[in-house]
């Protein structure tokens, strides 16, 4: 086919236009990046010309934990392809992610509720968690009561067994590998309460408790009060803690609701979080690793349960005594119940309680009480007299980030309360050199010895001051012979030092009470004196007191005359510690000791508790380590019997 004939002017047109396409290309081909910056690259790879993007790339400095889920996110656009092969970005109402033993910290409004996922990558993520605070020794958390944390057992809920062998009760830590398989882990899921509403009317009394609800089922990915009843279980939390256990298999959906209270005011704040571990948030209920060994007037000695049974040249022992007090206190006075609803919550403590104030508290470790063991000692001042407070100890949460560690929303341990005495004439002492396990209220008075240090110098050097008058008389003894030269077959001189000490200490440095305690096992002692700050016991007290020399005075003469205490009563020591002393001591150094009846031994001794519902926790007689409502304190059927007394007696004549 002939191409059309142009005519001139048609012909420059088209002449003109081809010129600019020409020139537009150039343009193009010249001014791309492509081709401006080509030969500036360095390549890594003669294949790979975009790894300057995947080095200079954006770089997320911050830890998981500081990320929030943001209500909108960036949609990008790509023309010409659907949302459905792009994928798509995550919803406002999707759950929020939780991440292995890294905690949600949040409010969650009265009436709400908040829904978390623990997915299926975090169950099966192999990874190392971070340990927590590092111990000498395991400090063993005991199974939890199905009773007060868990829901009614479901199918899906393991309620484990801490009692794994006769050795005692197994460790959380193993509890993941003992209760996973191949097609299902062991997930703890806990919530700790933080914060709770307020009200300005004290007699609605605290904010109820929320409720924690799990779910597996991807048909119910919202568990809460409104979810299917069926597809989920529910607990509600108890004192501002509650845990679930699940053997998950996949994503595991988890609700956080508030109750809708009428008359409080404010948010609930709670630490959410999900371990594959162990627990993150803990509350042990079988025990209460906090034991009250005295109090006074203004302050109150605890001690923690042995930390270790190994003796004292092992690596634990030596371990524990030289570290820095690992657990915490938390006190509050139960006429203000700002802690109420969150005592079994660490972060609700730290948060609520109002003891200690600062400089409040003292704390170190120490072996004083029963065994000798390593153990945690607090003393605690500034309080109240004539008051009821709740103690409660914790290992806190690990001390530089609590984030990603295991176990790092801290343990609580069960309450303790105790209550302070009346009268100013009774003082804690302790960290004695000497009598280095009399560690208990004693007759004081605060204007002859202002301070309790003092106090305590001036009955530890008054005792030991006797012992050395013992030491002497021992030392006529001979200890360092043959085994058939020696006053006994049983026994040594050491065991005669030990035996004497404990005695001497607790004679010499009497434990005591308020004058108007009422225990039938007390002694009323010194009623004639008048009281530290002026005032005397009714003259007919007084007329009684001057009939009796043990009402009338303290044990130890210096006692009226350098402390002058005033009217007190005296926990009387125990009656084996004087039978300790003829069982172990040669009879030629003349120990005998009144028996029960007798005249003189209800005013100079006591009795181990007799195991009536009265007696039970109590320390109804002094010995050296006592403490209140501690078992190993024993019974009295632990004192030696008189039988035994007299056989002591006659092998220690015939050995002689």
């Amino acid at each position: 086919m002939p191409l059309p004939k142009l005519s001139p002017l048609q012909s420059r047109l088209a002449a003109s236009l081809a010129a600019s396409c020409m020139l537009l290309v150039l343009y193009f081909a010249f001014s791309s990046s492509h081709f401006a910056y080509a030969a500036e690259l360095d390549s890594i790879s003669p294949e790979d010309h975009n790894h300057e993007r995947i080095q200079h790339g954006p770089i997320l400095e911050i830890g998981l934990e500081e990320l929030e889920l943001r209500d909108e996110d960036y949609e990008a656009e790509f023309i010409g392809y659907d949302r459905g092969i792009i994928g798509r970005a995550a919803a406002s109402t999707d759950p929020v992610a939780l991440l292995n033993n890294r905690p949600a910290l949040t409010n969650v409004p009265q009436g709400t509720t908040l829904s978390y996922m623990f997915s299926n990558e975090s169950l099966w993520n192999s990874s190392t968690a971070v340990e927590g605070i590092q111990l000498p020794s395991t400090i063993t958390r005991r199974t939890w009561s199905r009773n007060t944390i868990y829901a009614e057992a479901a199918d899906n809920i393991t309620l484990v067994d801490g009692e794994s062998n006769d050795e005692g009760p197994g460790d959380l830590r193993l509890m993941s590998r003992q209760t996973s398989s191949q097609s299902n882990r062991t997930l703890w899921v806990t919530v700790s309460v933080c914060l709770q509403p307020e009200s300005n009317d004290t007699s609605l009394g605290v904010a109820p408790q929320m409720s924690l609800y799990l779910s597996q089922s991807s048909s119910n990915t919202h568990p809460g009060p409104s979810g299917d009843a069926s597809l989920q279980q529910m607990i509600t939390l108890d004192g501002g803690w509650g845990m679930m256990e699940i053997n998950a298999t996949d994503n595991v959906y988890i609700g956080v609701s508030a109750p809708n209270v009428t008359g409080f005011t404010g948010p609930y704040s709670a630490s959410i979080a999900a371990s594959v571990n162990q627990p993150y948030h803990y509350y042990n209920d079988q025990e209460t690793n906090l034991h009250l060994v005295d109090s006074d007037a203004q302050s109150a000695l605890f001690i923690t349960n042995n930390l270790t049974m190994e003796d004292a040249n092992s690596t634990a022992y030596k371990s524990w005594m030289s570290m820095s007090p690992p657990f915490v206190l938390f006190a509050n006075n139960q006429s203000v119940p700002s802690i109420t609803g969150v005592q079994k919550s660490y972060c609700g403590l730290k948060n609520l309680a109002t003891l200690p104030q600062s400089g409040g508290m003292q704390m170190g470790m120490t072996t004083s009480g029963l065994g000798n063991h390593p153990k945690q000692q607090f003393y605690m001042d500034a309080l109240q007299k004539s008051t009821t407070y709740m103690a409660v100890v914790a290992l806190p949460a690990n001390t530089t980030t609590s984030s990603g560690v295991v176990g790092g929303g801290g343990e609580v341990w069960r309450a303790t309360n105790f209550a302070t005495l009346k009268d100013d004439n009774c003082a804690v002492i302790y960290n004695l050199s000497f009598c280095d396990q009399s560690s208990y209220s004693v007759p004081g008075n605060t204007n002859t010895f202002p301070n309790a240090t003092a106090l305590a110098a001036f009955y530890d050097n008054a005792t030991q001051a006797q012992y050395s008058y013992f030491e002497k008389v021992l030392a006529q003894i001979p200890c360092e012979t043959t085994s058939s030269a020696q006053y006994s077959l049983t026994k040594t001189c050491n065991d005669c030092s030990s035996a004497y000490k404990d005695w001497l200490c607790s004679v010499m440095i009497p434990r005591c009470t308020d004058f108007d305690s009422t225990d039938s096992w007390l002694q009323p002692r010194n009623m004639g004196q008048a009281f530290p700050n002026g005032t005397m016991l009714s003259p007919a007290l007084v007329a009684t007191a001057n009939q009796s020399a043990p009402m009338n005075a303290s044990r130890n003469a210096a006692i009226d005359t350098t402390v002058q205490p005033g009217p007190y009563k005296e926990v009387l020591p125990c009656d084996d510690l004087c039978f300790g002393i003829v069982q172990s001591c040669p009879s030629v150094m003349g120990f005998s000791c009144p028996m029960v009846g007798q005249i003189g031994f209800n005013t100079s001794y006591g009795e181990r508790p007799n195991g009536s519902p009265e007696q039970a926790g109590q320390i109804t007689c002094n010995f050296p380590g006592a403490a209140y409502f501690l078992a190993a304190t024993g019974t009295r059927g632990a004192a030696p019997t008189v039988l035994v007394f007299l056989i002591a007696t006659i092998l220690g004549a015939i050995l002689l």
